[in-house]
């Protein structure tokens, strides 16, 4: 019985199951319950009482049925300002959760032009990369500039090794090499690396680092460019780069049958090659 009265309570006043709802049946019943027992008192004292009497009767019983209507009427506007509350405090969430969708909508777009304007300016830089061949006067343009430059830091690691005569070990020779290699190839190589580095931290200072930018601009890059960034990053002038090799494992691609010296590869951890 209580549970169909309730069923027919949360209809009336078009509220939901809820511990307010609750609260609010709870205080019906006890109003409920006042007035049957102020009309049981008034009814007992009918036979006992004046015909003066009669009309306190209907007095003492009207006015808390009026009372008592009056409550039921504060409850329903209770329950109407709950509801709408609750509707409102959705609507706001939905908003706020719109306006973030939005902002990080903005922020990625606004990344990701900035992104694929960097990459155009990579590709850029490396095409504008030209070396002259002194003794035959050919000149090689762009990504094939790697080659070049890597076979003569190969070249001038052989004589730097064949000088040492084993007395140094291979990391010094390397180092060496390399150093005297960037003596030469400055000029070409210097504004390639800090463009690279920068390019690298841009996306590793962003809220999308965890995507596929990275791997994206790793694909890039090519086997000799990821050789000499190999090496590059053993010297003074390439130490930065260090973090991000482990960070974003930039040597995964890097092709190690074409190292200089397979002792080279135990300069880095395994992470720094995908592994």
């Amino acid at each position: 019985m209580n549970k169909k009265i309730y069923e027919f309570f949360l209809r009336f006043i078009g509220s939901e199951d809820d511990s307010t709802t609750q609260g609010l049946y709870k205080l019906f019943q006890v109003a409920l319950f006042a007035i049957v027992i102020v009309f049981f008192i008034n009814l007992l004292s009918l036979g006992k009482s004046s015909f003066g009497e009669w009309g306190d009767f209907f007095g003492g019983v009207l006015n808390p049925i009026l009372t008592f209507l009056t409550f039921m009427g504060l409850l329903i506007t209770i329950v109407i300002q709950q509801k709408e509350l609750k509707e409102a405090r959705a609507e706001f969430k939905r908003s706020a959760d719109a306006l973030d969708e939005q902002s990080i909508s903005m922020k990625r777009q606004s990344f990701e032009n900035t992104f694929f304007q960097m990459l155009t300016q990579h590709n850029e830089i490396i095409n504008s990369i030209d070396l002259v061949n002194a003794e035959t006067s050919v000149t090689t343009r762009g990504r094939d500039c790697f080659k070049v430059f890597y076979n003569r830091l190969a070249k001038e690691y052989r004589s730097n090794e064949k000088k040492g005569n084993g007395k140094y070990s291979h990391e010094s020779i390397a180092k060496l090499a390399y150093k005297n290699f960037w003596r030469d190839h400055e000029s070409e190589l210097a504004h390639y690396f800090r463009f690279l580095f920068n390019f690298i931290r841009f996306v590793d200072e962003s809220e999308f680092k965890e995507g596929l930018y990275i791997k994206l601009l790793r694909a890039q890059l090519s086997e000799r460019e990821l050789l000499l960034l190999f090496y590059n990053t053993l010297t003074e002038q390439g130490k930065a780069f260090y973090p991000y090799v482990y960070e974003y494992q930039l040597f995964d691609n890097m092709p190690k049958m074409k190292i200089l010296n397979k002792d080279h590869l135990e300069l880095f951890e395994k992470q720094a090659y995908g592994e």
